[in-house]
C-alpha cells in the first residue's frame, strides 16, 4: 500500500477503521511499483472468507482472535458477511460470536482457544464410535458446541446484522432441472446463506435463511420454523457437515428444503424437507469467496443515511456486479509469505501408467478446489481491486502431514494459535504504518500474552528477548520457535527466484537467500547443533520431527520423551495403523481387507514408515524352518532401530513325519539383538540385521560315536551362532538369509552353513 498513501481520516473512524482493516487482514506492505489495493477510507462494508485447513483451523482462530479483540473496541458494524468451509465455516460462526457476543479476558479463555485447543486425536479418535464411513467421532465436537449454544442464548448485540454462508458437498447429487426441465444437471456443490440479527442481552439472536428463488446460486433452505426462524441446533449440524472431511468423518445428514419449493418463501417446515446425507464442503470449494461476492451484489445496499451497508429484506438476484464500496479478504492458511516447503528429491522415474493417473487425479482435485476463485475473476476482473489476501509469515507447526499433524500435540496447535495471532498484529501495524488510523494492542501483561511476546521478540528481532523467552513454561514452545525459522531459512536458501514482480515481503526469507543462516532462539540450549537445512529424500514430516527431537521438545501427548522423535513418529504411524484397522473391521461383508491394505499403504506414503512393536514370522527353506519373533521397545535408552529377536530353528523334519532314515531332527533356540537401520524402512520394504545365539537340541544319540562333522549340523546337540540379512515386503512376505557357525563342542569340530528361507510376516 505504499505506493498510494491512503488519506488520514479523523480518530473515531480511522481507528475503526483500521480495525475491521485487521479482521479483513487486508493491510500488507506493497511493493512501490504496485497500485494498492483496498478500498480506502470509504469502504462501506466488509466481508471476511475463511478457508478449510484442518488442524490449522488453530491459526486461523489465533488470527480472527486477535482481530475480533483489538476491534471490538472501536466497533464491528462495517463487517457483514462472513463464509467459510469445512474448519473455515466453525471459525466463522465462531467470529460472529466473538465479535457480537460477551468478550473474553484474554486469549486463553476466548471462545476460539477453548474450541481448537483441546481438540486432539486422542478426542476425535474413539474406537468404539468408528463406523463403515469414517475413523472419528463427532462427541466432543457435539459436546463443544452446546458450550456454542450458550454463549449464543446469551445474546448478541443489536447492532449485529450479518450473513453467514457455509459451503457443503452432497453425497449424492441432487438433479438440477435447466432450459424449461429438458435438462437434467446433477449437483454436488451446495451454498446455505444464514442472516444472523442480534437481539440484544438474554436472547438468541434470529436466523433466517437468506435467499431468493431466483438466484443462481440456488441455495437450499435450513429447517425452520413456521416464522421462518433456524434454531441454532440446525446451525450447529450446517458446520458439522462443512467440516465431515471423508474417512475422516461419517457424512451429515441434513433436512431441507430447495428454495422456491416450500408453501412460503423463506420458510422450510420439517414436513417439506427432505435428508440427505453431506460431506466436507472444501472439497469443492474450499475459499467460497464466489459465495461471499455473489451474496454482496444480490443482498447489500447502501444505509438511508450514509453509513455501513444493510441487508435487504429479500435478495434482489440478477445484478452484474457487487457494490463497488464492499471490499473482500479472506484468511488462507496456506497462503504463505515464503516458498513451498520441496518435497524429497531423487532420480526422474519413467513414465508409468499409476504416477500418470495420479498426477491427474491431484491436478484434478486443485482445479477443482479452485473453480470458484476462477470463476469469480472471469465474472468480475475488477474484484481483485477489492480483494486481499493475508500471508503467513512463518511455517506453522501443524503443516506437516497435510496440515494433520497438529492434532498429535496440543503443543503444536498453541503455537499455531500464536502464530495467527503474530500476524494479524502484523497486519494491524502496517494499516497503522499506511495512515488507516491509531492502532492500539490488546495485549495485556498476563502469562495469556507471554508466548506472543516471546514469539514477536525473536520474529522481529527486538530487544528483550532472552527475557521474554525464559522459563521452564515456554521451553517446548521455544523448540517450536526454532523449528519454525529452520524451516524458513531451509525452503528460503534455494529460493533463486520468486513468483510474481513482488517477491517475499519476509525479512527472514530475504536473509536466506543470501545465505545467512537462521538466528538462535534465547534459552534453547540442545546438546548438538542440528543441521537445519531439509535433505533431499527428507520430507517434511521427517524434516520437522528431526528438528524438534534435536532442540528436545516433549512430545507429550504421543508419549514420547524429550528429544525422541522417532518414538514420536512411530507413535504417529501406529494411531493411524489402529484407526485404520478399526475403520476395516468396520466395514461390512468383504470390504474391510481392501480398506486395511489401501489404508496401510496410505499411512506408510503420508505418515512415514514406522516398525510395529511386535512382529511374528514363519519362514521355511531347503533345510531350515524358523518360527521366530521381533520385539520393539519404547526406551529412551535403547539406540534407535535396536530391537530384541529370537527364534526357533527346525531341521530334519521329515524325521519326525516320515519313518525314513534321513538327518537327525534338531531344534535350536536362539536370541539376540536385531536392528533395523531407519534408511532401511518404507512401506514397501523393511531390511534388518540380527545376531543371534542359542542351544541346538539333537535326537541323536551322541553316544553312538559319530561325529557331527560327518553326520551333519543337526546330528548333535551342540552351542550356535546366527547371523541373519533379511527383509519384509508390504510388512508380509518376508525373505531371510540365516549364517549358522556351529563352534568346536564335546569334541567335535566347528561347522557352518547358510540357510536362505521364505515366508510370511504377522503384527498381532
Amino acid at each position: 500500500m505504499s505506493g498510494r498513501r491512503a488519506p488520514r481520516t479523523g480518530p473515531g473512524r480511522g481507528a475503526a477503521l483500521a480495525a475491521l482493516l485487521l479482521i479483513a487482514g487486508m493491510a500488507r506492505a506493497e511493493a512501490p511499483e504496485e497500485p494498492a489495493l483496498g478500498p480506502g477510507p470509504g469502504a462501506a462494508a466488509y466481508s471476511l472468507t475463511v478457508s478449510g485447513g484442518v488442524a490449522l483451523g488453530a491459526y486461523e482462530a489465533g488470527f480472527l482472535e486477535y482481530a475480533v479483540a483489538t476491534s471490538r473496541a472501536v466497533g464491528m458494524e462495517r463487517l457483514r458477511l462472513l463464509t467459510g468451509a469445512s474448519a473455515g465455516s466453525l471459525n466463522g460462526l465462531l467470529a460472529v460470536l466473538a465479535a457480537c457476543g460477551d468478550e473474553a479476558p484474554g486469549p486463553t479463555q476466548s471462545l476460539f482457544w477453548d474450541t481448537w485447543i483441546p481438540v486432539g486425536y486422542g478426542r476425535l479418535f474413539v474406537p468404539e464410535d468408528v463406523t463403515p464411513l469414517g475413523v472419528f467421532s463427532r462427541a466432543w465436537l457435539e459436546a463443544q458446541a452446546r458450550r456454542l449454544e450458550a454463549a449464543w442464548n446469551r445474546g448478541l448485540s443489536p447492532t449485529c446484522d450479518v450473513v453467514l454462508g457455509v459451503s457443503v458437498t452432497r453425497v449424492e447429487p441432487r438433479l438440477v432441472h435447466v432450459a424449461g426441465g429438458r435438462l437434467p444437471l446433477p449437483r454436488m456443490e451446495e451454498k446455505f446463506a444464514l442472516r444472523i440479527q442480534g437481539r440484544g442481552p438474554g436472547q438468541p439472536p434470529r436466523v433466517t435463511n437468506y435467499t431468493a428463488p431466483g438466484s443462481t446460486r440456488r441455495e437450499p433452505l435450513l429447517v425452520t420454523d413456521a416464522r421462518g426462524e433456524v434454531a441454532f441446533a440446525q446451525v450447529r449440524d450446517l458446520v458439522l457437515a462443512s467440516m465431515a472431511f471423508p474417512v475422516a468423518f461419517p457424512p451429515k445428514p441434513l433436512a431441507t428444503c430447495a428454495a422456491g419449493a416450500t408453501a412460503h418463501p423463506g420458510v422450510c417446515l420439517p414436513t417439506e424437507a427432505h435428508e440427505a446425507d453431506y460431506i466436507d464442503g472444501g472439497i469443492f470449494d474450499n475459499t467460497p469467496l464466489r459465495l461471499a461476492v455473489g451474496l454482496a451484489r444480490d443482498g447489500l445496499t447502501p444505509a438511508p443515511k450514509g453509513g455501513p451497508m444493510r441487508w435487504r429484506d429479500v435478495p434482489e438476484p440478477g445484478r452484474r456486479s457487487s457494490p463497488t464500496d464492499v471490499f473482500f479478504v479472506f484468511v488462507d492458511p496456506d497462503a504463505t509469505e515464503y516458498p513451498a516447503a520441496p518435497g524429497p528429491v531423487g532420480p526422474r522415474a519413467a513414465a508409468q501408467l499409476p504416477r500418470m493417473l495420479g498426477g491427474v487425479v491431484s491436478a484434478f482435485i486443485d482445479t477443482a478446489r479452485s473453480k470458484e476463485l476462477a470463476l469469480l475473476v472471469e465474472e468480475e476482473p475488477e474484484i481483485a481491486q477489492r480483494l486481499s489476501l493475508p500471508r503467513r509469515h512463518f511455517p506453522a507447526a501443524s503443516a506437516p502431514l497435510a496440515a494433520f499433524l497438529g492434532f498429535f500435540e496440543t503443543a503444536f496447535r498453541s503455537f499455531d494459535f500464536y502464530l495467527g495471532m503474530y500476524d494479524a498484529r502484523v497486519m494491524m501495524q502496517e494499516a497503522a504504518a499506511a495512515g488507516l488510523g491509531r492502532f492500539e494492542p490488546p495485549e495485556g501483561a498476563g502469562a495469556d500474552w507471554t508466548p506472543l511476546r516471546c514469539m514477536r521478540a525473536v520474529y522481529d528481532g527486538l530487544p528483550g528477548a532472552e527475557a521474554a523467552c525464559a522459563g521452564e513454561a515456554l521451553a517446548d514452545f521455544r523448540a517450536l520457535l526454532q523449528v519454525s525459522l529452520d524451516r524458513l531459512y531451509s525452503v528460503c536458501r534455494d529460493a533463486k527466484a520468486t513468483p510474481g514482480p513482488r517477491g517475499w515481503r519476509n525479512a527472514h526469507c530475504e536473509r536466506a537467500t543470501t545465505g545467512q543462516t537462521p538466528p538462535r532462539v534465547p534459552g534453547l540450549a540442545p546438546k548438538r547443533w542440528p543441521d537445519w537445512r531439509q535433505g533431499a529424500q527428507e520430507t517434511e514430516l521427517a524434516h520437522t520431527l528431526r528438528l524438534l527431537g534435536a532442540y528436545g521438545f516433549h512430545f507429550r501427548d504421543l508419549g514420547a520423551p524429550p528429544g525422541r522423535d522417532d518414538i514420536a513418529l512411530m507413535r504417529i504411524r501406529q494411531s493411524f495403523g489402529s484407526a485404520l484397522r478399526r475403520l476395516a473391521d468396520a466395514q461390512p461383508d468383504d470390504g474391510g481387507g481392501a480398506v486395511e491394505f489401501a489404508g496401510k499403504l496410505l499411512a506408510d506414503s503420508v505418515a512415514a514408515y514406522a516398525p510395529p512393536r511386535t512382529s511374528l514370522h514363519l519362514v521355511m527353506g531347503p533345510t531350515l524352518t524358523e518360527l521366530g519373533v521381533s520385539l520393539g521397545t519404547d526406551s529412551p535408552e535403547m539406540p534407535r532401530g535396536l530391537r530384541l529377536s529370537g527364534a526357533l530353528g527346525l531341521r530334519g523334519l521329515q524325521r519326525v513325519f516320515s519313518s525314513a532314515e534321513g538327518e537327525s531332527f534338531a531344534l535350536a533356540a536362539v536370541a539376540g539383538p536385531e536392528f533395523r537401520p531407519p534408511a532401511l524402512q518404507a512401506g514397501l520394504v523393511q531390511g534388518r540385521l540380527a545376531l543371534r545365539a542359542g542351544w541346538q537340541f539333537s535326537t541323536r544319540n551322541r553316544s553312538a560315536g559319530e561325529d557331527c562333522h560327518s553326520a551333519g549340523v543337526s546330528a548333535c546337540s551342540r552351542p550356535v551362532v546366527q547371523g541373519l540379512l533379511g527383509a519384509t515386503f508390504l510388512e508380509r512376505l518376508r525373505v531371510q538369509v540365516v549364517g549358522e557357525w556351529y563352534p568346536p563342542s564335546g569334541g567335535h569340530r566347528g561347522l557352518w552353513t547358510i540357510a536362505p528361507g521364505l515366508g510370511v510376516e504377522l503384527h498381532p
